[in-house]
């Protein structure tokens, strides 16, 4: 079954956003090619908002059931984000150690992705 989820997200860092916005939807668009390239994800599509530091990232992926597409679609975001050098809040507990269990050390450039809210559904 596809499912379809929506997540709402604050993206902030300590060093504000280049004027251009060059950094922000770079850094963006790393996170969603890396969602995207998930085997279990059919699309991902991302609506930005530089002006107001938040975008939605729109993801249909595939799984047997609902009970298994949320952690699923929680762990391929949350991993993306990860891998893109970035923190992230409010996407469940990992724990790799005490001070880094959500994402990359902080610098005052890294990508801080605070999730808002998240709704996942069956797609039609």
């Amino acid at each position: 079954m596809l499912y379809r989820s929506s997540f709402e997200f604050r993206l902030t860092r300590l060093v504000p956003w280049a004027d251009d916005g060059d950094d922000f939807y770079g850094h963006v668009e790393t996170v969603r090619e890396k969602v995207a390239a998930h085997e279990m994800v059919q699309d991902a599509r991302c609506i930005t908002d530089i002006a107001e530091n938040r975008l939605n990232l729109e993801v249909v992926l595939e799984a047997e059931r609902h009970d298994q597409a949320i952690p699923s679609v929680l762990r391929i975001v949350r991993d993306s984000i990860e891998n893109s050098g970035a923190r992230h809040f409010g996407m469940g507990a990992i724990s790799r150690n005490r001070f880094s269990s959500s994402g990359a050390a902080t610098s005052p450039v890294t990508p801080i992705w605070h999730r808002l809210r998240v709704l996942v559904d069956l797609a039609a």
